[in-house]
């Protein structure tokens, strides 16, 4: 699984996410010619090598014309939606605005609606955010992790004013994200960085083993005296038989409910991203029946489940274990069987493969063909492992 990882020890900016990224592998005509999706003609895209403390690193700039135009967050999604990226490019960057804007809400009491971008809403910030998120899919990482994020000191003049260093808005974005204070007077992260690195990535908690595939390095603005002003990235794969992440394991007893809502629960919690669950029959206090509902999902999916279980059970608190996984290394394939091609897990154990069709491809063949789930799964796992020995 090709994971990207973010090493901010100096901090992170937009252009400096860019710069690593290209350093990395991504091809920076490729680039420039995918961002030409975003309609956008008031800016030009410079690449340059620089040193940063005897270190290669690439300098990403973008330059834009006299006009910098105050935007809502409805005035982006509209400039990212009319545009021809993928759903997936499309959502990721919405999100990173959406949570700048929801950042920047909290900073100046006011909603997020009726926040003006001003440095975040320029042109330059826009093509940071959608580049990231084009750059991340010409890379094809299947997941982004990040070492902990450094923060300046000192103050800054800004659109609102002077503001002190981290600004309002990037100590908001970085809440519950690991940090480090340095001991410099500049500014290391800026919010369209915090928002990009904390909207993408999750805290690297569980190191692992991994082979690095490549390293970017993506210069800052300023040449610091105190440390080299760059971010680094890797690019890697788990090395070794398995594969780690972090899960949160989210539990709730749950009684007084009608059982027919477990159902509407299941594939609510299944379509907002909960990757297993299960119920367990328990007995409660005053020797009433209930049900212990787990729950397992990513981390920053831990706000968006506890809703759902809140507004459709019974239950009045839940209770939190962010666990360490270790896993099988996985891949899916489509195998062209004698009934019809077949999504297909493929785990890794051992030095050997074991196939396991997906439920979803068994359900449609046996309907199809008038086949016991059962015998269509024992003919399909042989002949599978079968083409697979050829």
């Amino acid at each position: 699984m090709k994971t990207l990882i973010f090493d901010p020890f100096s901090g992170c900016a937009g252009d400096m996410i860019l710069g690593a990224l290209v350093s990395a592998g991504v091809g920076f005509e490729e680039l420039k010619s995918e961002l030409k999706k975003l309609g956008l003609s008031n800016y030009r895209l410079e690449k340059s090598e620089v040193m940063r403390h005897h270190i290669s690193s690439v300098k990403v700039d973008v330059g834009i014309g006299e006009e910098h135009a105050h935007r809502h967050l409805k005035d982006i999604y509209e400039i990212i939606d009319k545009s021809s990226f993928n759903e997936s490019i499309k959502s990721s960057a919405k999100r990173i605005f959406s949570r700048l804007a929801d950042a920047e809400g909290v900073a100046h009491n006011t909603s997020p609606e009726k926040i003006h971008f001003h440095e975040a809403g320029a042109v330059d910030a826009i093509v940071d955010i959608v580049g990231t998120c084009v750059a991340v899919e010409i890379l094809g990482v299947e997941a982004i992790y990040s070492r902990p994020i450094s923060l300046g000191g000192g103050f800054i003049k800004a659109a609102h004013g002077n503001m002190p260093i981290p600004a309002p808005a990037t100590a908001e974005l970085v809440k519950g994200f690991p940090v480090v204070f340095r001991k410099v007077d500049y500014e290391l992260t800026t919010p369209t960085g915090a928002a990009i690195v904390t909207t993408l990535a999750k805290p690297l908690q569980n190191f692992g083993e991994y082979e690095i595939k490549s390293i970017g390095y993506g210069a800052g603005s300023r040449d610091l005296e105190e440390l080299p002003n760059f971010l680094r990235v890797f690019v890697a794969e788990p090395h070794g038989a398995y594969g780690y992440d972090n899960i949160l394991q989210i539990e709730t007893n749950i009684d007084n409910q009608n059982p027919e809502v477990f159902s509407f629960l299941f594939d609510g919690l299944f379509e907002l991203g909960a990757r297993d669950l299960f119920t367990v029959p328990i007995q409660m206090k005053k020797n009433r029946p209930g049900t212990l509902l787990t729950v397992l999902c990513a981390p920053e999916d831990k706000d968006k489940i506890t809703s759902f279980i809140f507004a459709n059970s019974t239950t009045s608190g839940m209770r939190y274990l962010l666990l360490n996984r270790t896993k099988l290394k996985r891949s899916i394939e489509t195998i062209e069987t004698s009934l019809g091609p077949v999504k297909t897990k493929v785990y890794y154990v051992d030095g050997g493969k074991r196939y396991y069709p997906e439920y979803e491809d068994l359900k449609r063949l046996a309907f199809k063909h008038k086949i016991s789930i059962i015998d269509l799964n024992q003919k399909l796992q042989f002949e599978i492992n079968k083409i697979k020995e050829l």
